[in-house]
């Protein structure tokens, strides 16, 4: 198993699973489940804990169980993530996206969090609390705001002036090089999880590799900027990756929603529903 981050297993878990059961899932599931991709109680509880006082996720407590679901700040780092597997850049219209955001000093929390949400979003740091990205990203970025300082953040989208090229400008803010050598690297490790799994795999073994299709990919795809295909050198080989992530999520999504499936029925909540949409 790719190696990362236990919230990245989290966030995992409530875009493929938790989206289906409700938007939410019990802590015990994660602890459960979680410990097929090695994943130890401890290591989750605590991560769950953290990303709950970290303003990334909600809790709500139903006898002894607690059950969590994302905020609107990680559902928009969710919505992201999907995204950039399953979405292919659309042409650009030219146009920019200004984020400008103030936040007084007992606000930390509202600004960590969407500063992370912009740096998924691709968005390049100009100049402290200045933010600017060639897609028009700005709602998305409101709506995942907390409503008690969404006025204190200014969207706004136009054409940049000045003589510098926008090849220049993208050489100066966003560093592809080191992302292409990345990318090329990620997709041959794809192309193996292809053939590892022609033969076959089992749910437990679709839940394993699910998530390590999305780790690898994303584990580069979350430091793209998802800069417009105008805008990029010839041959980029982040197309090539996507399209075989998409693939391989695709073929493994079903056994793993049916593990999935299994772990709640193990934890002792009920019959498992049928899959929304």
């Amino acid at each position: 198993m790719v190696d990362a981050p236990v919230s990245n297993f989290v966030y995992s878990s409530l875009s493929f699973f938790g989206t289906v059961r409700g938007g939410e899932l019990p802590g015990l599931w994660f602890v459960n489940a979680l410990a097929e991709v090695d994943c130890d109680e401890a290591a989750v509880r605590r991560t769950l804990y953290r990303m709950e006082h970290s303003g990334e996720l909600t809790s709500r407590r139903e006898g002894r169980e607690k059950f969590y679901a994302p905020t609107g700040y990680a559902q928009g780092e969710i919505v992201a993530g999907t995204e950039k597997i399953f979405s292919p850049p659309p042409p650009w219209d030219g146009r920019w996206t200004v984020v400008h955001a103030r936040f007084d000093g007992d606000q930390r929390v509202h600004r960590d969090r969407l500063q992370t949400l912009l740096e998924v979003e691709g968005f390049a740091a100009l100049a402290p609390g200045l933010y600017l990205h060639p897609r028009p990203r700005g709602k998305r970025i409101l709506a995942a705001v907390d409503s008690s300082v969404r006025n204190q953040i200014f969207v706004m989208r136009g054409e940049r002036q000045g003589r510098e090229s926008d090849e220049q400008f993208i050489a100066r803010h966003w560093g592809l090089p080191d992302l292409e050598r990345r990318y090329r690297r990620a997709h041959a490790a794809l192309v193996r999880i292809v053939r590892r799994s022609q033969s076959g795999t089992s749910d437990v073994e679709a839940f394993r590799l699910r998530f390590e299709v999305v780790l690898r990919f994303l584990g580069v795809a979350w430091d793209d900027p998802d800069l417009p295909p105008s805008l990029l050198p010839d041959g980029w080989p982040g197309t090539a990756a996507r399209e075989t992530a998409a693939e391989l999520y695709e073929h493994f999504l079903p056994g793993a929603r049916r593990f999935g499936d299994a772990v709640l029925e193990r934890i002792g909540h009920g019959e498992a529903v049928p899959i929304a949409g």
